[in-house]
């Protein structure tokens, strides 16, 4: 009997030691995922681990084995942010090798997932772990279990990796790094010190810890908040005046803040105001409903900032609250429908019961955030050597890199890699410096996929010339003559343009091309498209619009500013654009259209000057010769004499607009029309008045415009400082060398004149244009007009691209060679009513003196040529009363920039920059 109670005890321990291994280790391969087509391309396990004591506490994890060698590559743990996002996040949203399919609308059924190209296991293994306890598809067995924090989590995590190494021994050797982003900065350090601390002690198996990788880390929370104030003005978000104020009112400290600092409250609440509507964790997105939204960790410590901008929806009502079709958010919608689904979870091996529905991120979770500053422990690790790689997204508001470089700064290693651009396929998609202790720190640069404004520069030559007085002999022939003329070269000559090759059917809106002669003879013959209000022609504003350069045509502004059509890469404003995401296969180049046109509320005539540009053409030498003030005498010749052809538009509204170089031109302009009218001049822009003011000539409008040379050139420093494409250090030392003057150097000062080369060097592969898209190749680009002198290119700034190859699909620039063989077409030009034989032979994309590799656009915000910080500084020396003050604009919900009004009735404003994925539609 004895016997066998041993041998029922036996068997019960035999089982029990079962049980509990499946329970410690359980673990499955998965070859298939519902809404996948196919077998995964890759390795993927799913499993449980149990830690604590008494295993209470049951961690999911996702495993992706590298796709290049997984016994020799890294073994990354990876731990999403929150506290309480789950893994899926990283496999799914971040650097996992899958995504959804959200570019169509969701139907009802199961979401569909595709493999992303860029995922990090194709160098890597990756552990993706539902961490803390309540996170994902972990889950604890009783309430005890549940309770977590940062020690307790970096403690289970700890355990996780040891047992889950234990039970998969071929990557024991394997070179280990702990991971993650966002509130990860706080506990990944001391896992890291723990992992240190325990192979120390010889707890087994040793860990092969080599370092820890962080994004946009929670560190030092103080520092971060503090931080906040001067990133957002550096970014444009908040005016010159606020940050100072906020500087003077708050002494430098923004989180504990004196109640009785009024001034201070008063400063913080207007600045909360302005940034009441920007996606705090990627400030050019727009803010959209959330479906289970990962939390912006960082308020004070932890989920959201309750005072802040967004709300938590998961208390809403089943379903969930939908996202706007667009929006990032929308995936995480899509998340919630997949992982609910009962296939999915048998897919996924889940324990039934363990949980209820699936929510990305949980913020019921009971967790003590009892780790204040993670700085210590990157100071601990660092003196034990191990590697780390810290990077910050430039445009995330929640850990501002600014605040991620100062405390590594504190960290008081010296600098062994100063701050350089990084590349990626030949462009720079951020900045980087390496440290003596093993520590590197990266920028990720954000990028403007959608590329909001792009520019066309096209030229021909000149045609004959005849006018004279004749007998009454010869008048039937005169009459014959100026018939003749008057349909290609006097005065006003202009057709209506019904159909345009390459765009399917009749165009949705009055277009008119034509020509003006202006100067001495009309020997100049400035071109025009003319577009009608699409409103109330009648009464909407007459807006004349020059394009910058000078020498680039107003087809930029028709198809790449503010014109009617739209694709991928055009402005949300122009009328007409190219069909840029197929390669050019020698057909004609398709055409589309757009809803966003400035027509839709505004007559426009796009022009082509100074003489030379575009279509527009000279018929002697002596009238191609041109320059600012000539333009100026030929632009207003050109709007009286088209106002005399076109008086249904007298009593119109007249604005006089335009980007870039035009800065220097129309506001002189503006002026001659104003004492035009004040002289009488025939015919006045409103018949019933003459003041400039009144009912006749409105104002006018000025993209990114050029006004005060020197002082664009010297506020280029401290907005490229502001944009994190140079360090702390290089600006305080270019500060202190070259005193404020970066224009107009002393040769003698060498500590400024290398401040400047090392400044050159880190701005020399970004697109000036606009900091965030890449440097492409261009076909007949439009000009950077103003870098280092008055016009055209800085020669010493960018290189010839006479023998580059063609721009490539997915570049900006790709459309400029569209466009080049589009307008050289002959059934084109024909259409557009292009005068024959004028002298020049096939159009070129741009008039320059030299062909040069350069792109401009006028993208507000992300504008280095002409930076925002400069055009505020000439605005506020005019020394006029504010009357409405800095505050955001908003388009359909979303901040669309930020603006301000004084009381000459000037208004300024930024245009944000927005990424391609989050762009309003």
């Amino acid at each position: 009997m004895a016997r066998q109670n041993k041998m029922a005890l036996l068997f019960f321990l035999f089982f029990l030691f079962q049980v509990c291994s499946q329970l410690a280790f359980a673990h499955s391969a998965v070859k298939f995922l519902p809404g996948f087509e196919g077998p995964l391309p890759f390795e993927l396990e799913t499993g449980y681990v149990g830690v604590d004591d008494a295993e209470d506490v049951q961690l999911f994890y996702y495993f992706v084995k590298s796709e290049r060698n997984p016994e020799e590559d890294p073994l990354l743990l990876w731990l999403t942010g929150g506290p309480g996002c789950s893994a899926f996040s990283g496999l799914v949203f971040e650097i996992g090798p899958l995504n959804f399919k959200s570019n169509v609308e969701y139907n009802g059924s199961l979401p569909t997932l595709v493999s992303n190209p860029y995922s990090w296991t194709k160098v890597s293994n990756i552990i993706f772990i539902d961490s803390p306890v309540g996170t994902g598809f972990s889950y604890a067995r009783n309430d005890l279990a549940a309770r977590t924090g940062d020690f307790r989590q970096v403690h289970e995590l700890h355990q996780f990796l040891r047992k889950w190494l234990m039970d998969h021994p071929d990557f024991i050797s394997n070179p280990v790094y702990v991971s993650g982003d966002s509130y990860s900065g706080i506990p990944i350090p001391v896992l890291a010190q723990d992992i240190s601390n325990g192979n120390e002690e010889g707890i087994r198996p040793l860990i092969n810890l080599q370092g820890y990788v962080l994004g946009n880390p929670a560190t030092v929370p103080s520092l971060e908040a503090n931080l906040k104030i001067p990133y957002v003005h550096g970014m444009g978000l908040i005016s010159d005046e606020l940050y100072e104020s906020l500087k003077i009112n708050c002494g430098g400290d923004y989180q504990n803040l004196d109640p009785s600092n009024e001034v201070c409250q008063k400063d913080i609440q207007y600045y909360n105001k302005c940034i009441s509507g920007i996606q705090t964790a990627q400030i050019l997105e727009p803010i959209c409903a959330f479906a289970s939204p990962k939390p912006q960790e960082i308020g004070r410590r932890r989920y959201l900032d309750e005072h802040h901008d967004q709300e938590l929806l998961d208390d809403e009502p089943e379903p969930p609250p939908l996202p706007t079709f667009g929006c990032r958010t929308y995936s995480y919608l899509l998340s919630h429908y997949w992982a609910n689904d009962d296939n999915v979870r048998k897919a996924l091996h889940i324990r039934k019961g363990s949980i209820g529905e699936w929510q990305r991120c949980n913020y019921g979770l009971t967790y003590n955030a009892d780790v204040p500053s993670s700085f210590q422990y990157h100071a601990n690790l660092s003196a034990r050597g191990y590697r780390a790689l810290i990077y910050s997204g430039d445009h995330d508001l929640i850990v501002p890199f600014l605040a991620t470089q100062a405390w590594i700064r504190s960290l008081n290693y010296p600098i062994v890699d100063d701050w350089r651009p990084w590349n990626l396929q030949g462009q720079v998609a951020g900045y980087t410096r390496t440290y003596s202790n093993r520590m590197t720190f990266a920028t990720v640069k954000a990028r403007k996929l959608f590329y909001l404004i792009d520019s066309i520069c096209i030229v021909i030559g000149r045609s004959l010339d005849s006018d004279q007085s004749f007998p009454m002999a010869l008048l039937f022939l005169l009459f014959i003559f100026l018939q003749v003329f008057s349909q290609s070269q006097f005065a006003v000559s202009y057709s209506l343009v019904k159909f345009l090759p390459g765009f399917e059917g009749p165009l949705p809106f009055e277009l008119e091309t034509g020509y003006v002669g202006v100067g001495e003879s009309e020997a100049v013959q400035l071109f025009y498209y003319f577009i009608q209000s699409e409103r109330n022609p009648e009464e909407d504003p007459l807006l004349l619009w020059l394009t910058g350069g000078p020498g680039c045509s107003s087809f930029s502004a028709l198809f790449y500013e503010i014109g009617k059509s739209s694709l991928i890469y055009s402005s949300i404003f122009s009328p007409l654009n190219f069909k840029v995401d197929v390669e050019y296969n020698g057909t004609l180049p398709t055409v589309l259209l757009s809803p966003y046109s400035w027509t839709k509320t505004s007559s426009i005539i796009f022009v082509d000057s100074p003489i030379g540009t575009g279509f527009s053409y000279a018929r002697n030498t002596l009238a191609k010769q041109t320059g600012d003030f000539k333009q100026v005498h030929q632009l207003h010749q050109f709007l009286r004499k088209w106002l005399m052809d076109h008086p249904n538009f007298l009593s119109s509204p007249v604005y006089i607009g335009g980007d870039s170089y035009s800065g220097l031109i129309l506001p002189i302009l503006v002026q001659e029309i104003s004492y035009g009218n004040e002289e009488g001049i025939k015919p006045l822009i409103d018949l019933q008045v003459c003041r400039i003011y009144a009912r006749d000539l409105q104002g006018f409008i000025l993209g990114n415009p050029m006004t005060v040379l020197t002082l664009e050139a010297n506020l280029r420093i401290p907005y490229v400082h502001g944009m994190a494409l140079i360090s702390d250090e290089l600006y305080e030392s270019l500060k202190r060398n070259c005193e404020g003057e970066y224009h107009n150097i002393d040769p003698s000062n060498e500590k400024c004149q290398k401040d400047l080369q090392y400044y050159d060097k880190c701005v020399s592969r970004i697109q000036i244009g606009q900091i965030l898209e890449p440097r492409c190749a261009d076909a007949s680009p439009r000009p950077l007009e103003m870098f280092a002198r008055r016009r055209y290119l800085d020669e010493n700034h960018q290189e010839f691209l006479d023998t580059e190859p063609p721009p490539t699909v997915g570049c900006r620039s790709y459309s400029y060679l569209l466009s080049r063989n589009w307008v050289n077409d002959n059934d084109v030009q024909k259409a557009l009513h292009v005068r024959k034989d004028n002298g020049s032979g096939a159009t070129i994309i741009c008039l320059t003196q030299k062909r040069f590799k350069a792109v401009f656009s006028i993208i507000g915000d992300h504008d280095m040529i002409v930076p925002f910080l400069a055009t505020q500084a000439w605005i506020r020396a005019l020394n006029y009363p504010i009357v409405d003050d800095w505050r955001p604009w908003m388009l359909q919900g979303q901040v669309a920039g930020y603006t301000r009004t004084y009381s000459n009735r000037m208004t300024f404003a930024t245009i944000k920059a927005r990424k391609k994925k989050s762009i309003i539609r």
